[in-house]
């Protein structure tokens, strides 16, 4: 018995996932990804001088490690490193192929533009984790281990790997959000960057904005997630903590809109290489 033709539905999963795989390959595996794996080495690099030069006073308390831990990743992790991994992953999916002048041989294949759009962001979404997501486990790793037995043993507890997991579940739901939100700008903008650099301070200012416009922010659900709290500033404003299902479909939700942005976009997009 001999199978039959493929659904169409077949057919745009089988195109999704191609796109997504090329993609991958292509954040992961070419030159134009050197400033990304730069990036992503940077807390790697500063947690490794720390574990060197850390004083033998500071090696005794291992629990002081859950705390700096949590302010290295809010302050340094979260709001710089993967807001502008996936600011630079993200944003040459399509202005990337337009600079390169390679983009209108995609356009011309077969697929449909939402499917390429989809397929171009889950490729995206996987260089991001697969990037972030051992950097950021190295890093957690980096933090105890100065600290010895004591910290290995709290680093390896259920505490500790429960929290480790949180700051991925955040990590993975930045990929989403900030994804979406630069595969829109990528294309919208000749230069994204200036979008994404005021899209940062809209996030930095976040904890000093009334309650009705922190939750028009990205990282006031992300941080809803966070195991360990740190303090954000005598001038922080207080808002109601969100709960954890809300900041999820909030983010889900949010990263869906945009990719549904990106699709209308892209089907109106005409490439025009000598207009970049």
């Amino acid at each position: 018995m001999t199978a039959g033709p493929p659904t169409e539905a077949r057919v745009w999963r089988s195109q999704i996932w191609t796109i997504a795989k090329s993609e991958v390959r292509r954040t992961l595996f070419s030159r134009r990804s050197f400033a990304v794996y730069l990036l992503v080495a940077m807390p790697l690099a500063l947690m490794l001088l720390r574990a060197i030069f850390m004083p033998d006073t500071l090696r005794v308390n291992a629990p002081d490690a859950t705390t700096e831990f949590a302010e290295v990743f809010h302050f340094f992790l979260l709001r710089f490193v993967v807001f502008f991994a996936n600011a630079m992953i993200f944003v040459r999916l399509f202005r990337g192929e337009i600079l390169e002048k390679s983009l209108h041989y995609t356009l011309l294949a077969p697929i449909r533009r939402d499917v390429l759009v989809l397929g171009k962001y889950l490729g995206g979404v996987l260089s991001a984790v697969l990037l972030l997501v051992p950097a950021t486990t190295l890093t957690y790793l980096l933090v105890y281990l100065p600290h010895g037995r004591a910290g290995l043993s709290l680093m390896s507890s259920a505490a500790g790997v429960s929290s480790l997991l949180a700051y991925l579940v955040i990590v993975v739901l930045a990929c989403f959000a900030y994804g979406a939100l630069f595969m829109l700008a990528g294309l919208y903008f000749k230069n994204p960057m200036v979008p994404a650099l005021i899209f940062l301070g809209w996030e930095t200012l976040t904890p000093f904005l009334p309650a009705l416009l922190k939750s028009l922010s990205f990282v006031h659900y992300l941080v809803s997630f966070a195991p360990v709290p740190v303090s954000l500033g005598a001038f922080a404003l207080l808002a109601r903590p969100v709960a954890w299902w809300v900041a999820l479909l909030a983010l889900l939700a949010s990263s869906a809109i945009l990719v549904f942005l990106a699709s209308r976009a892209a089907r109106r997009l005409e490439v025009t290489y000598s207009a970049e």
